[in-house]
């Protein structure tokens, strides 16, 4: 992932990824933004504030709403179009490199290897560079932005946010870690699987003639169940982040609903 990333970096597609991060990053901003306008509206409208207050607020998180969503769906686009630049740029140069090679490597790789690398893995790196632009890159923007607020807030409120977003990045770090081995060993199950298939594809002639149907059948049926618990365990451990993350997040709710109670009450903050 990271190859791909810098050998995109350093051809023609900087300034469309740069765009795209600063898409993302205005749309944080603005999800971010629209809370603390609807805070400020229903401060507002309990402390007798006049309807032309009200409605300027409005307004604004109207526009803000606006902008936010334009800014989502072309951070999404141009997010699209890299990562399609990027899998058509190294199928090319898989490609260029393969036609350099000498039999004696192809039959190092296998066809089955290298069709994998061409087909599966590149997909695979689109998916996870949508993935790491759309996903992973605007944390470090909504954790920073979040901060801020909540420190501007009450400090208290703010080291609790800390402690939440320090305990989901230790889970994080432990679960990817653990699941790092499950994915290399994909890579290995799949390159088999893709051998034991084109292996009865070309020879399903010489597997009826010595009647091997049910050996076969067996060989992929190893195969293929072998790839699917492994994968299955791999899922497994991400959805157990998503759960724990979610836990968190809810937990911190919960603990600020509590705390601020009594803080209202006494007027150290406002509803």
């Amino acid at each position: 992932m990271t190859s791909a990333l810098g050998y995109f970096w350093q051809g023609r597609n900087r300034a469309l990824f740069a765009v795209t991060v600063i898409l993302l990053i205005l749309d944080v901003i603005g999800a971010l933004f629209i809370p603390t306008l609807a805070a400020e509206m229903l401060n507002l409208g309990t402390s007798g504030s006049s309807f032309t207050q009200l409605w300027h607020t409005g307004l604004l998180m109207a526009l803000m709403s606006l902008l936010s969503g334009a800014c989502a769906i072309l951070g999404g686009y141009t997010c699209a179009v890299l990562a399609a630049r990027i899998g058509k740029d190294m199928r090319m140069a898989v490609y260029k490199k393969s036609l350099k090679l000498s039999v004696y490597d192809f039959r190092q790789f296998g066809t089955a290897s290298i069709t994998t690398r061409t087909v599966s893995d590149i997909n695979t790196i689109q998916m996870a560079f949508t993935s790491t632009v759309q996903m992973i890159l605007p944390v470090p923007a909504i954790c920073v932005i979040a901060l801020i607020l909540c420190f501007q807030l009450d400090f208290r409120m703010g080291m609790i946010l800390l402690g939440c977003m320090l305990a989901v990045l230790i889970l994080a770090c432990g679960i990817m870690y653990s699941a790092a081995s499950l994915f290399k060993k994909l890579q290995k199950l799949l390159d088999r699987m893709s051998t034991v298939l084109l292996e009865n594809l070309t020879g399903v002639h010489v597997v009826r003639a010595f009647n091997n149907e049910n050996r076969e059948y067996g060989r992929m049926t190893e195969a293929f169940s072998e790839y699917a618990e492994t994968s299955i365990k791999a899922n497994r451990r991400f959805a157990n982040l998503d759960g724990l993350s979610f836990f968190f997040i809810n937990l911190f709710v919960v603990i600020v609903y509590w705390l601020c109670g009594n803080e209202i009450n006494t007027g150290n903050l406002q509803i």
